[in-house]
């Protein structure tokens, strides 16, 4: 086989392996999506429950697990005044079809999600604009079911995706003002 045809040949198996993860990645949401009906517990109150004293979300989401919608809520244990090497960041996760929502906690102690949770962290740190106040502004789009922060075309932002009827939309606010983005 030739150089030209190896590279044809791999272009085509990348290609159909990113259709074929794509596909997934879409039955998944739409499945999520579906399950957001029987959820009985929202993100505002999930975040409530376990945001207490110093302990602030930095990220809430729903998701599938194990067949089952759970809501999760990550937090910053000793809040955004006290520096991100100096704090640690929990998960809470739990069923959120249950009459209540009995989240377990996950104190982190790995390097991916210290990481993670330590750039979130900081990200927040830059802004009086909380999640609780964009998942607000953004329900206005549909069911919020993720909320994080990242850094879009160099610019910190909040990413917010909703459901609208059996569709996904992502929307971009802007991290410090609370604004979205277009584009």
């Amino acid at each position: 086989m030739n150089g030209n045809l190896k590279f044809a040949a791999i272009v085509a198996v990348v290609t159909f392996m990113s259709a074929f993860a794509a596909r997934a990645d879409d039955a998944e949401q739409a499945t999520l999506i579906k399950a957001l009906a029987g959820a009985k517990i929202s993100l505002q109150q999930g975040i409530a429950q376990v945001a207490k004293g110093t302990e602030v979300p930095t990220e809430a989401k729903y998701e599938m697990d194990k067949g089952k919608l759970a809501l999760t809520v990550y937090t910053s244990a000793k809040g955004f005044g006290t520096a991100a090497e100096d704090n640690s960041f929990n998960e809470y996760g739990g069923e959120a079809t249950a009459a209540a929502w009995a989240p377990k906690k996950e104190v982190f102690t790995d390097l991916k999600h210290i990481a993670r949770s330590a750039q979130y962290h900081t990200l927040l740190s830059m802004t009086k604009v909380t999640i609780p106040a964009i998942i607000q502004k953004a329900a206005a789009q549909g069911t919020v079911f993720s909320v994080k922060e990242k850094i879009r075309n160099g610019r910190p932002v909040f990413e917010v995706m909703t459901a609208q009827g059996n569709n996904a939309k992502t929307t971009f606010y802007d991290l410090v003002t609370g604004e979205p983005i277009a584009g």
